[in-house]
């Protein structure tokens, strides 16, 4: 068997016409990622937003060139929506940018409520939300988070705020607590922290529409929901009471995770909920003396985005300070703003923006 060449699939490519540009994939620059390992191709395509109409189009053509080439066992292509930052320095943009509006609210103040959704415990779906909401926070964006996951409430001893408690009102409606320039709300600042909560359903229900309404969160661009494990009645409430603007799943590259984040998906498309895409957490490794592993397999999250027709948003790397620095109350973006890990949350927010953007443009919720 003839091993295939990296050079023998950039040749592929470059017979790829992308239909908006009138070029070769290659000339636009639209290869953000190509490996061959074992004759296995895997390749990430730069999707700018102006060419999204002909995305089912560009991938069946570039499956197609790629599997054409001899002796190929799998091909797996992914798209980002966007040209992807370079990672630089962090710097606070002096003006806030215009954040897309969901076409039907229920929160008048709100502008988008985005369910942070994973189908198996385990995947870093906590530290995702958090630091997604950080980045967005330094992107100019004003944002908040609902703690949802009732039976173990995490964001708040991520988010700095163990032990925080409500304390401030305004209107006559109490205050969500706010670090790191983000609003936070969790049944953990309502009782002990050592106290379970051992409610049924309709407790649930009640608790985290009261978190949407009953609290005064100003003017918001989004509004994280940071949902429980599976496909329960956290989720129903939220699909029910939040009108949301989205999903994003979060998975690990392992089958397992994308078994279940299928079933998370299969949920909010069920209800005429977009999916903003698909976030792969705990990519890889790379060690400080320069190797790569990838301890839970890879490109797992490209091939579901793909197999599933959503977007994907991105690789997060497992980095070991991050967890440690997480249980101190310091999300990776907030201790760290000028590191690689930074940029690339910051990078993933930008596609989050721009997936929702996309999404209230060419597929509008019903009313």
């Amino acid at each position: 068997m003839n091993q295939i060449t990296q050079e023998a699939v950039m040749q592929a490519l470059s017979q790829v016409i992308d239909p908006g540009k009138s070029q070769n994939l290659v000339d636009a620059g639209m290869i953000d990622y190509a490996t061959v390992c074992d004759n296995h191709i895997n390749v990430d395509l730069i999707l700018p937003s102006t060419a999204y109409e002909h995305r089912d189009t560009l991938l069946k053509t570039v499956r197609t060139a790629l599997e054409a080439l001899p002796d190929v066992k799998n091909v797996t292509v992914g798209i980002s929506l966007k040209t992807p930052a370079a990672i630089k320095p962090f710097q606070r943009p002096a003006d806030r940018p215009v954040a897309p509006v969901a076409p039907r609210q229920l929160l008048p103040n709100i502008k988008n409520v985005i369910a942070v959704s994973s189908g198996k415990g385990g995947v870093g779906k906590t530290s995702v939300s958090v630091n997604l909401a950080c980045a967005l926070t330094q992107l100019g964006y004003r944002v908040g988070i609902v703690d949802a996951d009732i039976y173990g409430p995490n964001v708040p001893i991520m988010m700095g705020l163990r032990g925080a408690r409500i304390t401030g009102e305004q209107g006559g409606k109490p205050l969500p607590p706010e670090n790191y320039d983000v609003k936070v709300l969790s049944i953990a600042f309502m009782i002990r922290e050592d106290q379970p909560v051992v409610w049924r359903g309709p407790m649930l229900d009640k608790i985290i529409r009261q978190f949407l309404t009953d609290f005064e969160w100003g003017e918001l661009d989004f509004l994280l929901v940071d949902l429980p494990p599976g496909t329960g009645d956290a989720q129903l409430t939220i699909m029910q009471a939040a009108s949301l603007a989205g999903a994003i799943i979060v998975t690990t590259p392992q089958e397992v995770a994308l078994h279940d984040s299928r079933k998370g998906l299969a949920m909010f498309t069920g209800q005429n909920i977009p999916c903003l895409g698909i976030i792969e957490n705990m990519s890889y490794f790379e060690c400080e003396h320069g190797g790569r592993y990838e301890l839970f397999g890879h490109g797992g999250g490209r091939r579901a985005a793909e197999e599933l027709s959503v977007p994907f948003l991105g690789e997060i790397p497992l980095v070991p300070e991050q967890r440690e620095k997480a249980d101190q109350g310091q999300p990776v973006v907030v201790y760290d703003p000028d590191g690689k890990q930074a940029a690339i949350f910051r990078n993933v927010a930008e596609q989050v923006v721009e997936s929702l953007r996309i999404s209230n443009e060419k597929s509008p919720m019903p009313v």
